[in-house]
């Protein structure tokens, strides 16, 4: 057998392998050639944190030229969400490469500070973005949040997770506002048929990993995507419930920002959201 025939024989077998893939693997491999991007995916750890570690819950540091953040409305100091310290992780794309992202929530309104009315309105919560994080603790400015009978939180009284991260690459999601965009563009017509079998998508849907806690890639819902179409913005950090974390009835927690801003790094412009079942 020549070269010409061992290589139209690899290329006949190749294609009768791709026949033989079950349609759901085969829409998933050619959604990964074109939306597969960064991102960093932790894992939460039951672990004694640094009051700059990147972390879920916990004590969390105020600058003494800044005033502790509350609930404008009601006055009441918020809690520390989550935290992420950018030195500590793997760089990705437009995010910082240093400084300290804090996310504050709210725990005495029973919506966790979200304004379901206007979702960039940081009344109720809040982004705070440190460029410099100290070497020094100065434990005067070390906040401990009290909890009262009233304290409505996602997370469990006194509960702290270590966020030990991982960079990986992520598949655009089946409820992320760009996923139609996407399949309309880039997928053949034997492909976009076969989607509309509800035993294909069941099985697509299996394909996809679900991420307890992230910050870029692709969100999910348990409802649907508030962005629109037409919107540049990209998933800031994500939530999920879990073990001694609960949005509503087993929801989930997003922030969004613009290209742009996240570049610039301006969180004065966020998406707050969090839906449930």
């Amino acid at each position: 057998m020549g070269f010409l025939d061992k290589l139209l024989k690899k290329e006949n077998n190749k294609q009768e392998e791709y026949k033989e893939e079950k349609p759901a693997k085969r829409i998933y491999q050619r959604l990964k050639e074109v939306s597969e991007v960064d991102y960093i995916r932790f894992e939460l750890e039951e672990k004694e944190t640094h009051i700059f570690d990147s972390k879920v819950g916990g004590a969390y540091y105020v600058p003494r030229d800044q005033n502790l953040p509350v609930n404008q409305k009601t006055g009441a100091p918020l809690y520390l969400l989550a935290q992420i310290n950018f030195e500590q992780i793997p760089h990705i794309k437009d995010f910082p490469e240093k400084g300290l992202l804090q996310i504050f929530i709210s725990g005495d309104d029973g919506v966790y500070g979200l304004n379901f009315d206007n979702e960039y309105s940081q009344s109720g919560w809040c982004l705070r973005y440190l460029e410099e994080v100290p070497k020094l603790v100065d434990e005067s400015c070390v906040y401990k949040f009290q909890y009262s009978e009233d304290t409505e939180l996602p997370l469990e009284k006194d509960t702290t997770f270590l966020l030990k991260d991982h960079l990986d690459k992520q598949v655009i999601t089946m409820n992320d506002i760009h996923f139609d965009e996407v399949v309309d563009t880039y997928l053949d017509e034997n492909l976009k048929e076969v989607m509309q079998d509800d035993e294909v998508m069941d099985e697509l849907n299996d394909l996809f990993t679900l991420i307890p806690c992230q910050i870029g890639g692709y969100p999910f819902f348990t409802q649907y995507d508030p962005r629109q179409e037409d919107n540049n913005e990209v998933l800031l950090f994500q939530l999920d419930s879990q073990d001694h974390i609960l949005w509503g009835d087993s929801g989930v927690g997003n922030f969004f920002i613009s290209k742009e801003d996240l570049k610039n790094k301006d969180f004065s412009h966020v998406r707050y959201n969090w839906d449930c079942y």
